[in-house]
């Protein structure tokens, strides 16, 4: 379903993500007990605009955005576990 929606309108996923990016770095930089959620938002937006750039086939986004998912679930797990 998310990639339907994903592919239905890919600018408005686009905005979305970067959204979820301020959202994110405003709570790692407050550094407090709702800070570890950021690395979550990071890794959705990440994951959603891996989506679009595979839609228009822009590798080197998805290399990038798939680097950026792999330090992402490693945030995760610092945060987390």
């Amino acid at each position: 379903m998310l990639n339907t929606v994903l592919l239905a309108n890919s600018n408005t996923a686009k905005w979305i993500a970067s959204v979820l990016f301020l959202l994110a770095a405003i709570l790692l930089s407050s550094n407090n007990e709702v800070s570890k959620y950021g690395m979550i938002l990071f890794l959705i937006g990440h994951i959603m605009l891996t989506f679009v750039f595979y839609k228009h086939k822009d590798n080197p986004m998805i290399f990038q955005n798939g680097v950026f998912i792999i330090v992402d679930v490693y945030g995760v797990y610092n945060w987390w576990f």
